[in-house]
């Protein structure tokens, strides 16, 4: 199943399709191509022969209906040019799967038994407006336009799960001219057969709508429903259901939108989407992207993962970075600096830029600080796009002890990782191969009891630099309770896993980063990695 991807739209060159341009006016010659950028939402890859549908319009009209562009392992194209007129801008539509008509699609039907293989059941799109005829690629994202479910199964009766399907849900969509998807007025309802990702995930796809689903487990021969409460299921959200499975009956809690379903990605704005539309472009030969009007730079490591290469300094809408240590919920904080004798924070614009914000884990991971509050939400949060661009997300765990190997217990340390040195992950490696890391200090909140920070990082022995700090992961780490063992007596603090560089020594050679457990109130910075 393809999921989101961003597609370039690479050499627009000035040639009319199937015509000559007229004599006289300035052209490039050349046809419409489109170079995918494979995101962590892509599941598996295009395949040669695959096929999008574009939509070329100009001032003057409609210059390409629905033009198929097929995929040959780099590229779609096909043998559409460009018009002559270069100061004539153009919308350009795309989307995917491609359907064979003298227009694009007004309505999309997802499969009822998406099990099947071979199903296609994602729908996504992008439109780019004023684009001019240009010889340079013009970045477009595309963008889920349906709804994702994903089914998170406890297996408590040992059953064979012979299926999972949703019963009430309008299966077909209208799609407007900027393929906004929404439920098709006046379409029956279906039963729907979700997809099964491995023995403990099943995951179905639908149009947004306002919908009473009901959720069936057919196991051991016999059907189990349980009927879930109304749910608005919006463009490109992600929700989860966690069902219980008995022998006797099951037991479903849909639990809301986690995260967007690009899983870092390619989603249409909204509150909950930090970039926002139009928002990112990236640029991975010169080692760049540009997110929220802020050029960042990153560097691909001998992981074989792109990190950034700098703190991210991305502000939520509605968000204002607080230098309060008593603001324990603030969920960004401005970066922390060294005066010599202690720390403090600093609004300075080239220090925000050079050292990036301090977020809390909720905040970052996409949350508002107090959203989380079950085990199951945090775990589910692994991979998170956050605060990240699309298609990029918060480092978990195996991205960790795949960069630097070593973790506190009980991860198991990597020692073939590539920048794992004589016991410890090496900044000096790091830093050698341009990750440009060192320690930035960070907001020390223990947990969700306590009524002030304090800031870390400041050693007496070290007075022109933070010593010590820690980064924001996605990996769920651990729990503690406001009574120690006792479940019912509430959550007191999460962990995930994240990075601890130390740069408490004399040399630089011996500056060290290993992933260690944060607590979800501290705030620390982000480095992002692609999917």
């Amino acid at each position: 199943m393809k999921k989101a991807v961003i597609l370039a739209f690479c050499t627009l060159a000035l040639a009319a399709c199937n015509k000559m341009p007229d004599p006289g006016q300035n052209t490039v010659s050349g046809a419409i191509r489109l170079e995918p950028v494979m995101t962590r939402a892509t599941e598996t890859s295009f395949q040669n022969n695959d096929a999008v549908g574009l939509k070329v319009t100009r001032t003057s009209g409609v210059y390409a209906a629905n033009q198929k562009l097929v995929y040959n392992g780099l590229e779609f194209s096909s043998d559409l040019e460009w018009y002559p007129e270069g100061t004539d801008p153009a919308t350009l539509a795309a989307y995917y799967p491609y359907n064979d008509g003298a227009a694009v699609p007004t309505s999309f039907s997802v499969a009822l038994d998406q099990s099947a293989p071979g199903t296609v059941s994602d729908f996504i799109a992008a439109v780019k407006e004023g684009v001019l005829p240009t010889a340079n690629a013009v970045v477009t994202p595309f963008r889920h336009k349906l709804s994702r479910i994903v089914v998170a199964v406890t297996n408590n009766a040992g059953y064979t799960i012979e299926k999972v399907a949703f019963k009430g849900a309008v299966p077909t969509a209208a799609l407007s001219e900027d393929f906004t998807a929404t439920a098709l007025e006046g379409a029956k309802a279906a039963d729907i057969t979700a997809q099964k990702i491995d023995d403990k995930t099943y995951s179905v796809i639908l149009p947004p709508q306002t919908v009473v689903l009901t959720l069936a487990v057919t196991a051991a021969g016999k059907e189990m429903e349980q009927k879930l409460a109304e749910a608005t299921l919006a463009t490109g959200k992600k929700y989860t259901v966690n069902v219980i499975v008995n022998q006797d009956n099951i037991k479903v809690k849909l639990s809301g939108e986690i995260d967007d379903w690009e899983e870092g990605g390619e989603l249409e704005p909204d509150n909950n989407n930090p970039g926002g539309s139009g928002a990112f472009e990236e640029n991975l030969a010169e080692k760049w992207f540009l997110y929220g009007n802020v050029k960042y730079n990153i560097v691909q490591l001998k992981d074989g993962k792109w990190w950034m290469a700098q703190n991210l300094a991305y502000l939520p809408a509605g968000m204002t970075p607080s230098t309060d240590l008593t603001a324990v919920t603030a969920g960004v904080f401005a970066p922390v600096v060294s005066n010599g004798s202690a720390l403090e924070f600093s609004t300075d614009p080239e220090v925000i830029a050079a050292r990036g914000y301090l977020y809390q884990a909720e905040t970052a991971l996409g949350l508002k600080v107090g959203d989380l509050t079950t085990i199951a939400a945090a775990e589910a949060l692994e991979g998170a796009q956050g605060v990240c661009p699309p298609g990029w997300h918060v480092p978990t765990v195996a991205d960790i002890t795949g960069l630097v190997g070593k973790a506190v217990s009980p991860i198991t340390t990597n020692e073939d990782a590539p920048y794992y040195s004589n016991g410890n992950g090496s900044i000096a490696l790091l830093n050698a191969d341009g990750f440009n890391m060192q320690a930035y200090g960070a907001v020390t909140i223990q947990d969700n009891t306590k009524t002030a920070g304090t800031m870390m990082g400041f050693m007496s022995a070290y007075p022109d630099r933070t010593a010590s700090g820690m980064f924001c992961g996605s990996t769920f780490a651990g729990v503690t309770y406001n009574t120690s063992g006792d479940e019912t007596s509430g959550i007191k603090n999460f962990q995930f896993y994240g990075l601890m560089p130390m740069t408490n020594k004399a040399s630089e050679e011996e500056y060290t980063c290993n992933g260690t457990k944060v607590s979800y109130r501290i705030a620390a910075p982000v480095r992002c990695v692609r999917n």
